[in-house]
């Protein structure tokens, strides 16, 4: 089977002269005599990528795809109403505090709104509701979701929404909530069965609705209300002290009949990890990334339909090369925080030296010292990335981590998609591999950048 990571295309070859095609096809950059193969098999081999001109600057294309791909990503507009939570998660990576949006802020972010959008001539909008807990500040979401609503169409663009919650504060009409401000997907976060999802996302000191109210049984309320209505992704957060919990649950989700429902729910199985500067302790406590993935192949197991597994966690999606960029990557979208200042990435916000904006007393914006970073990254100007043969498919992982400079991070996205890669080839060909049956190998994944 053979794969290329620029074009996505993949190919089966068999026969005598199988084994010795695929290792001149694999190996580093190479000259190609192509008088002894079928003039059929060459172009096959030219349309896939496999066999270029040796003047072609692969990496150029690549470069021009991806910077194409930051203007063309569609806009994601990310308002964290609050930081504040009504949970105490021992691993959570936000700075808690009151800071919050409020009416006033609306016309702001109206304006900056619609400005972006005459810009780029996006055809289309969408807000994510972020926080902190963005349901404890469900007022300014009635108020600027219906801003941004008639904005939108105003201006005749499509508007779409999505949320990411802890499930314990939804009003009692859910249903209605969703209708009302069109949201089309909510992510739920559990940390495993009941026992183990209350004593990890306890309420706070004074935060519980009386003292045997159950974060559990709240968020199972309204994953139930929502399930009707729109796309629900469970997060299920995984580390040491919980991954036992991983059949329970997915049974639980199944005896609920969640999987079967008009939205199916879509189960997502994520590491409790360091994501922000603030929880480095967690560098020393999360899943080892071979742990992880053995934890993510029960998953596969363990649901009913590969079509309710995220993309993260399925081997069916078809590594196809990449096309778009995060919303932090992209030109024409940005993370508003609780404390009005932009931010390029959700994970930042509230982080005081990470503002990309800052918000003055008078409400003008100044840039922040990461401005310019997030203007120019390019993975391809990236030493690794450059020369890395999962590049298209990967684009340097998240950037945030280049940011940072966190290169254990980095290491850890390259295991990732050296064990990720073989399974979803072989998948295409009807091929169930194990995560621990094949991986590519370092010298698989940099390769020489010249010819030999």
């Amino acid at each position: 089977m053979l794969y290329n990571a620029c074009s996505g295309a993949s190919i089966r070859v068999a026969g005598n002269d199988a084994v010795d095609l695929a290792r001149l096809l694999c190996g580093p950059p190479r000259g190609v005599p192509v008088g002894g193969i079928p003039r059929t098999l060459v172009a096959t081999l030219r349309r896939g990528g496999f066999l270029i001109e040796q003047t072609f600057d692969e990496l150029g294309m690549i470069r021009d795809r991806y910077r194409s791909a930051r203007g063309r990503t569609p806009m994601v507009l990310t308002l964290t109403t609050t930081q504040d939570c009504n949970l105490g998660c021992y691993y959570c990576y936000e700075a808690r505090s009151r800071e919050a949006l409020d009416e006033g802020d609306v016309p702001a972010i109206v304006g900056w709104t619609r400005e972006r959008l005459a810009a780029s001539r996006k055809d289309s909008l969408h807000v994510d509701w972020y926080g902190g807990e963005p349901l404890l500040n469900i007022d300014f979401i009635d108020v600027a979701s219906m801003a941004l609503q008639a904005l939108c169409e105003e201006i005749a663009v499509s508007y779409s929404a999505s949320v990411i919650s802890n499930g314990t504060c939804w009003p009692d009409d859910v249903a209605g909530f969703v209708r009302r401000h069109r949201i089309r997907q909510a992510q739920i976060s559990f940390d495993g069965l009941k026992a183990n999802h209350d004593k990890r996302r306890r309420y706070r000191k004074g935060r519980a609705p009386d003292p045997a109210t159950s974060s559990f049984e709240q968020a199972v309320a309204v994953v139930d209300g929502l399930l009707d209505v729109v796309r629900v992704d469970l997060r299920f957060n995984a580390d040491h002290g919980n991954q036992g919990d991983l059949e329970g649950f997915i049974g639980f989700c199944r005896d609920r009949g969640w999987f079967d429902r008009p939205f199916p729910c879509i189960f997502q199985l994520a590491r409790i990890s360091d994501f922000s500067e603030r929880a480095g302790f967690l560098s020393h406590t999360k899943l080892p990334e071979e742990e992880f993935e053995r934890l993510r192949e029960r998953a596969r197991h363990l649901v009913p339909d590969e079509a309710t597994l995220d993309e993260t966690t399925t081997r069916s999606l078809y590594p196809l090369p990449r096309t778009s960029v995060c919303a932090a990557l992209a030109d024409d979208s940005i993370v508003v925080g609780a404390d009005g200042h932009h931010y390029r990435c959700g994970l930042q916000v509230g982080e005081k030296n990470r503002p990309v904006a800052l918000r003055g007393a008078d409400d003008k914006m100044t840039p922040g010292r990461d401005a310019d970073w997030w203007t120019a990254f390019d993975p391809t100007l990236q030493p690794n990335c450059s020369r890395c043969s999962f590049l298209p498919i990967c684009w340097g992982g998240c950037s945030k981590k280049h940011l940072e400079g966190d290169s254990y991070s980095l290491h850890e996205q390259s295991l990732y998609w050296r064990k990720a890669l073989p399974q979803k080839i072989a998948w295409q060909f009807g091929v169930a591999l194990e995560e621990s049956a094949f991986s590519f190998t370092e010298a698989d994944q940099f390769r020489p950048t010249s010819l030999e």
